[in-house]
């Protein structure tokens, strides 16, 4: 799956949803992840196209890392069609 950055990294260094510090931003044909720096802290806000959006939490740079390539693993593998997306979306929320 292709992924890019959002609107051309224009969004990097600007304050996010979480009114953090946007370090990554990306995006792909089923959703976008974007990865702040927040007080206390690093969010990972992420969208699955129509159906999900969802905020992680972790407490160093290096969880948030890794955190921020699981969950991008993940939506990679969420199902196309909306009879399994459910199921998928709670396994997701507990996971993240």
């Amino acid at each position: 799956m292709f992924w890019r950055q959002a609107e051309a990294g224009t969004t990097i260094g600007k304050t996010g949803s979480e009114d953090g510090v946007i370090l990554r931003d990306e995006l792909s044909a089923v959703g976008r992840l974007t990865l702040e720096r927040i007080d206390g802290g690093y969010a990972i806000t992420c969208s699955l196209y129509g159906t999900l959006f969802h905020t992680a939490w972790a407490d160093s740079e290096t969880a948030a890392d890794d955190k921020f390539w699981r969950m991008r693993r993940a939506l990679e593998q969420a199902p196309a069609d909306a009879e399994g997306q459910g199921d998928w979306c709670e396994w997701f929320v507990n996971m993240f």
